[in-house]
């Protein structure tokens, strides 16, 4: 719903796809169904995606914090129903907050830090994006991997 209210223009579209979202996340939780919170996060994920499609490329601060929320919400989406399925080994539930938490809070401060990175004014040119374009598609390329490892 924080583009809903931010935006200046379409302001109805995005709160649509926020509420949307915040009702089918409720309904995937009060009914127990996991499959339905991927399509709640993906609403989600469009309001905020639809809000710069609106500011016309402006950068928000705030989406290293955004970044983060949406993070939380999706883990302990599925961690409510995960507890519902029965009793959880000792000592899970404060491993599982400590992890979370400094996940969330490393993905803050990464995104700080690239959009620190991204306000800087650099004249390098065409070979300089190509650089910088290539490192990013290696980040991906490592954080896949590393997923796919840990799973």
């Amino acid at each position: 719903m924080y583009a809903a209210v931010t935006a200046t223009r379409l302001d109805w579209l995005l709160g649509l796809a926020g509420g949307a979202g915040v009702l089918v996340l409720a309904a995937a939780l009060a009914l127990r169904i996991s499959g339905l919170i991927a399509p709640a996060l993906v609403l989600l994920g469009a309001e905020f995606a639809g809000l710069f499609l609106v500011r016309e490329g402006a950068v928000d601060i705030r989406a290293p914090l955004y970044g983060a929320a949406f993070f939380l919400v999706a883990e302990l989406a599925f961690a409510a129903l995960e507890l519902r399925a029965g009793e959880p080994d000792p000592g899970l539930i404060p491993r599982r907050a400590a992890i979370v938490s400094a996940l969330a809070l490393g993905g803050v401060v990464l995104g700080t830090v690239v959009l620190a990175a991204a306000t800087l004014p650099l004249d390098g040119g065409l070979a300089l994006e190509a650089i910088g374009v290539a490192a990013a598609v290696a980040l991906l390329v490592l954080v896949g991997r590393l997923a796919v490892r840990e799973t």
